[in-house]
């Protein structure tokens, strides 16, 4: 395998994580293991980036991690 399938492999598995994550936060009824509190769910991928982005230094994180995934995938 050479580095770069490597690479876009190790990416292609945290996307597959992301996805199964908020698909899990879908499901009615499921929470985090050892939380007693009914708003202490896993929250949907959504509501995790309209939170992140309702502050200025979120913004600038998340345009940040978008830069440095787009330019080490499509920069090619």
């Amino acid at each position: 395998m050479t580095p770069r399938a490597a690479i876009i492999a190790g990416f292609a598995a945290i996307l597959v994580l992301a996805v199964a994550t908020d698909l899990l936060a879908r499901r009615p009824g499921v929470r985090r293991p050892g939380a007693r509190r009914s708003g202490a769910r896993v929250r949907p991928l959504p509501v995790t980036l309209t939170a992140a982005l309702s502050s200025r230094a979120g913004r600038v994180i998340i345009f940040a991690a978008w830069l440095w995934l787009g330019w080490h995938l499509l920069a090619r």
